[in-house]
């Protein structure tokens, strides 16, 4: 089985790292000056290079001839932390082993003195993942660490990770890698395999990936492997990786702000039969506008349509029947750039009228009316607040229905008493004409002189 290309040609050194120039510096003078911290928290987006520079500090750290602040990749500790054999260096990944039994061993192994090297080093990937007991007992550890252990912590989810545990780790933030080196790095290895590329191959496999160095080798290597010769062609890559061709795209982008519904209707039946998929096309298409704006300026038009692109975008990734709503979405957009200015609030409305109610509209009401009187409930009627909060609320007809039941009469009589209050703020609050009513589930009410005695 041959070996994967990004696996084949993963950095070995500092410098052959593509970006991430400031985390390449910061290593090399922390160990110039023997300054290495006993945890680091890696963060960034997928495939920017954490994994591949833990490894590349594992190396440094256990060789026995480092050159230039640099791993030698010759002696014995370098050679077998590059084949995943130095019994001091051990990799987790925190997304299948994210228990507390997993990191009481790496708890216990810390202890022992390392084996071969001078470190044993830690590298957990994903490891916001890990339970509240495993972040636990690995914040005992980084409370108190052995001299000769060091923690690289990887993680996409900076937001998921306990401040006690940030408090005690170095934070490395990782970038995106530009374009120009994602492409640059595309090139040697494309040498290396004697590979030729037409123009802009490699550029479009760049952007594509989207400051992933990892996305961007996987995504040449799918393309290397469907080329029947050794030259990569541009007609193959948009097919292997479904992209349309730019000038596709700059088309239909102009088609859609300019209201040209006809050929809208008509790409979009090209789309389906050559296979492709919508949610690729609004995604590039986003990106053209995007383009289209930086150098022609803000315009209403554009605006409008590239919040519409985005919305449509959400709704694709969220919905079984994406052409359905693809071809009904960007038709109705393309008919609202149509017409003029004083048309377009009437004509926004033409997707609700041919959906009707949404269940994703009626959820967002409820949330609105319930975020109103949360972040408001000190300044409102408290007893309102919770019975609204209390009752169970439903959208029909045009209609919110708040219900009740038989035990909560006392939530059913305070909705009564306030119901004025309460139609005047939901006006407000959903801008719809809703209309509002109230239901309690036990026929026998109770007073008002009884609902005052149970108070007090």
């Amino acid at each position: 089985m041959n070996e994967s290309l990004y696996r084949k040609y993963r950095p070995m050194t500092f410098e052959d790292i593509a970006g991430q120039n400031h985390i390449k510096k910061y290593f090399k003078n922390a160990s110039k000056k023997n300054n290495i911290s006993h945890a680091y928290i890696f963060n960034g987006p997928r495939g920017t290079g954490k994994t591949t520079i833990a490894r590349i500090i594992s190396k440094l750290m256990n060789c026995k001839n480092p050159i230039n602040n640099n791993p030698c990749n010759t002696c014995e500790n370098c050679k077998s932390i590059n084949q995943n054999a130095f019994m001091d260096v051990m990799e987790l990944d925190a997304a299948s082993n994210r228990g507390i039994d997993e990191i009481r061993q790496i708890r216990d192994s810390a202890n022992y003195r390392p084996v071969a090297g001078k470190y044993k080093i830690y590298i957990i990937d994903e490891f916001h993942m890990l339970t509240r007991e495993a972040f636990n007992a690995l914040l005992k550890t980084l409370e108190e660490p052995p001299k000769h252990v060091i923690f690289i912590l990887a993680t996409t989810n900076m937001e998921k990770v306990p401040e006690t545990i940030i408090s005690r780790s170095q934070v490395i933030n990782f970038k995106n890698i530009s374009n120009i080196d994602i492409e640059e790095r595309l090139k040697y290895i494309c040498k290396m395999e004697n590979i030729e590329t037409e123009d802009s191959v490699l550029q479009i496999i760049a952007k594509k990936a989207k400051g992933g160095m990892r996305d961007a080798i996987s995504l040449l290597e799918q393309v290397i492997k469907f080329s029947s010769d050794n030259i990569l062609k541009k007609e193959e890559l948009y097919d292997v990786l479904g992209i349309y061709d730019e000038k596709y795209i700059e088309t239909y982008i102009y088609d859609l702000i300019n209201g040209n519904t006809e050929k809208i209707l008509k790409y979009n039946k090209e789309i389906y039969d050559m296979g492709k998929e919508p949610e690729i096309l609004i995604e590039e298409g986003i990106e053209s506008l995007f383009d289209k704006i930086k150098k022609e300026g803000f315009q209403n038009k554009y605006i409008f349509t590239l919040n519409e692109l985005n919305e449509i975008l959400k709704e694709l990734k969220n919905n079984e029947d994406k052409k359905m709503v693809f071809n009904i979405k960007t038709t109705i957009l393309s008919y609202i750039n149509s017409k003029d200015t004083q048309d377009k609030k009437i004509l926004e409305n033409l997707e609700k009228d041919f959906y009707g109610q949404s269940e994703t509209d009626e959820e967002d009401i409820i949330k609105n009316i319930m975020d109103f009187y949360t972040e408001n409930n000190k300044k409102t009627n408290l007893a309102l607040y919770y019975s609204i909060k209390n009752s169970e609320k439903i959208i029909q007809n045009n209609k919110i229905i708040f219900k009740f039941n038989e035990t909560q009469n006392l939530e059913y009589q305070f909705i009564k008493k306030y119901l004025q209050d309460l139609k005047i703020n939901i006006s407000s609050i959903t801008k719809n004409n809703l209309e509002i009513d109230i239901q309690y589930l036990n026929k026998i009410e109770k007073s008002e002189e009884d609902i005052k005695n149970s108070l007090f």
